[in-house]
């Protein structure tokens, strides 16, 4: 039997990325605004958006080792190379695991078979955004958008849930091309081209992974500035930390402090005696329309007087 005390919550996150990541900051804003107990929390950092992913196996055994000298009530997996390298160790463990940030599918890392797990699936709001795209831009004979990610793992797996087997799909009469992309000069060259290559609008993913000539990581920041400067297309974003003045114009995002919500009810219903095998995975659907002001203003773009109702808005 599991066992979770109710009263003295010890909890371990263990977080994918690095403490600044904006989706780090948010979801564990979300998580911790939202514990039904007093609970002492630990946090463990593997910074993989940083940090080569080779060293990804090291970081994971330091972080094994400390949780079990510490044995903690209930553990947190954050994003999905926190969940790869270590799932399978803490499944052979009575401690209560709930996951957030999954981008692929439970059965890639078995987690179907373990008894302890539950958590919250993250999925790019994919469809309703290009819909929304379809209603937001002027009407034209050519429908085919660009969706840009990086070459993290991270975004493969968030590629494999919208085109498990193809670079090209098709929602209803929109053609969707997918790029993902390892430099900084293959970037620029991807948003430089678009237009020419007959796209309408650009989607744009995650981007936090690309490195510059010398192999260095090029800042998140940097990337947005300049695709705000010199895209020649709309763009548009799947994550809320993604839109804003100099950034992309808006989209029906994914909000990571609603994420980090989902999971701390997961939890508190943990801590209240229910069992991680009795409690369903949730898929984050908690999507919000959000926009940029200025990146409406810059593109002459109007919404619907339905979507300005929906829509949250930032300078």
């Amino acid at each position: 039997m599991l066992s979770f005390t109710a009263t003295a919550n010890s909890i371990t996150i263990v977080h994918s990325y690095h403490a600044e990541y904006p989706w780090v900051e948010a979801y564990t804003k979300g998580l911790t605004d939202h514990f039904s107990t007093a609970t002492d929390v630990t946090h463990y950092y593997l910074d993989t958006k940083r940090l080569p992913i080779e060293t990804l196996p090291q970081r994971a055994n330091e972080t094994w080792r400390a949780i079990q000298s510490q044995t903690p009530n209930l553990i947190v997996l954050a994003d999905d190379n926190a969940i790869s390298s270590l799932s399978e160790r803490l499944s052979n463990t009575k401690i209560p695991v709930v996951f957030l940030g999954l981008n692929a599918n439970p059965r890639e890392y078995g987690l179907h078979n373990f008894n302890n797990f539950t958590g919250v699936l993250e999925r790019p709001l994919f469809k309703r955004n290009v819909l929304m795209f379809d209603g937001i831009l002027p009407q034209a004979n050519n429908s085919k958008i660009l969706v840009m990610f990086d070459n993290s793992p991270t975004s493969r797996a968030a590629i494999r849930q919208i085109s498990a087997t193809s670079n090209t799909t098709r929602l209803g009469h929109i053609q969707v091309d997918f790029q993902q992309i390892t430099t900084f000069a293959e970037w620029r060259s991807s948003i430089r081209q678009a237009k020419r290559s007959g796209y309408r609008a650009i989607f744009i993913g995650l981007y936090h992974t690309l490195r510059d000539s010398k192999e260095a990581l090029v800042p998140p920041n940097e990337i947005m500035s300049w695709t705000a400067a010199n895209a020649q297309l709309p763009h548009f974003g799947f994550w809320d930390f993604s839109v804003g003045h100099n950034a992309n114009i808006g989209g029906y995002v994914l909000d990571g402090y609603l994420h980090g919500e989902l999971a701390a009810e997961l939890i508190n219903q943990i801590a209240a005696g229910r069992q991680p095998d009795q409690i369903h995975y949730v898929s984050d659907r908690k999507g919000r329309f959000l926009f940029s002001k200025s990146g409406l203003a810059k593109w002459n773009l109007t919404l619907s007087d339905n979507l300005v109702k929906k829509s949250n808005y930032i300078p």
